[in-house]
């Protein structure tokens, strides 16, 4: 497909500035997103003069519907992927080879230059990953088709909560429906927390159920066509407890706060501070205690981050997500989540019509 060239012509340039004689691709996301091949088991070697992606017989016919026009070799299941590449690469009797070192061990490394005695081993690191930040518009209708899916379920689920469900009951109730309404998958195990367990930034959902809790944290997503959605609400079951209104409030502040001034130009870190900083002056600053956000596309935690530290300039076509929190022990944690896509004059609130004011998310259990 014609996006799928598109893209790895943008890396074949990249390696050309890099003056590497070929680039072989092992992540199997960055083979998905260079080729559209969801087999899993399989590469991709990118050279000057055309590309091939290498597997085994088990995704023979696979290859062929998804990856139409890309030149494929099928390896005997007698050979190892070292041996096919030194027969692809032994028309050239040296060169140097990039390999992306985050995803290759140092025995693979050693097993495949064995059978390349010729070739320079040369570690890359985000060659194709700097690529995936910026997303282009069909990867942005997926993420926002994954919002969607997941802002649907979501609603249904508020309607269904009754003082006997137990976080478990729920979390099923929830991924249920974003299955049933389009969605391949979740994007990662959903978090669900009730009262005091809702101070669990990662909590496991368990057996406690809503029965006379305060409050009910969600952190979800759900995955479409390979790409995913990340949301985090709080549902409040106690509207008169005055600290819980207080600390959403702070909460919420931060997060519009730094919404708001996301833009082309800004660094990462200096989004994160200005939720940081909210949250500090309130008092709660050493209950905020990871970073603010982080991108999502085909994977749920990407980069750039929202972070202390990174440096990284915004740029249109990124998608990262908002997240600040307060977490007390004992009492419970508030969260806030949305997915933003950052464009040419600022920002764009892809989730914007999940609710999240303190009103909009009180409810009263029967």
């Amino acid at each position: 497909m014609q996006k799928f060239l598109e893209r790895r012509n943008k890396i074949r340039r990249s390696i050309n500035k890099q003056k590497l004689d070929a680039l072989l691709i092992t992540n199997p996301i960055n083979v998905q997103y260079l080729t559209g091949f969801t087999g899993g088991a399989g590469c991709l070697l990118i050279r000057p003069d055309g590309d091939t992606i290498l597997s085994d017989p088990r995704f023979t016919i696979q290859i062929e519907e998804e990856c139409p026009g890309l030149e494929s070799v099928i390896r005997p299941r007698s050979e190892s992927t070292s041996q096919t590449l030194s027969k692809l690469l032994g028309k050239t009797t040296a060169g140097s080879l990039g390999i992306e070192s985050e995803t290759v061990t140092i025995a693979q490394q050693e097993r495949l230059f064995q059978s390349l005695p010729r070739w320079q081993r040369v570690p890359t690191k985000n060659v194709v990953e700097e690529l995936r930040q910026i997303k282009d518009r069909d990867e942005l209708a997926l993420i926002r088709r994954a919002i969607d899916i997941a802002a649907r379920a979501f609603q249904i689920v508020q309607g269904q909560l009754s003082p006997a469900l137990s976080e478990v009951d729920i979390c099923i109730m929830l991924e249920y429906q974003m299955r049933i309404l389009g969605a391949e998958e979740k994007s990662f195990p959903s978090i669900i927390g009730a009262g005091a367990r809702s101070a669990l930034p990662h909590a496991n959902p368990s057996d406690q159920r809503l029965l006379g809790q305060p409050l009910l944290l969600f952190d979800w997503g759900c995955v479409v066509n390979g790409y995913m959605s990340d949301l985090t609400r709080v549902i409040i079951l106690a509207p008169n407890n005055k600290k819980l209104r207080t600390i959403y409030e702070i909460v919420l502040h931060a997060q519009e706060s730094a919404i708001a001034a996301i833009k082309p130009g800004k660094t990462c870190e200096e989004i994160d501070a200005v939720a940081r900083n909210i949250i500090k002056d309130a008092g709660y600053g050493k209950h905020f205690g990871h970073g603010l956000g982080h991108s999502i596309g085909m994977r749920i935690h990407e980069d750039p981050r929202f972070a202390s530290g990174d440096k990284t300039i915004l740029k249109p076509g990124m998608v990262l997500t908002v997240e600040p929190g307060i977490y007390l022990k004992g009492w419970g944690g508030i969260r806030i989540e949305d997915d933003i896509l950052v464009t040419k004059s600022g920002c764009e609130v892809l989730s914007r019509n999940v609710p999240k004011t303190f009103e909009e998310m009180c409810r009263y259990l029967k």
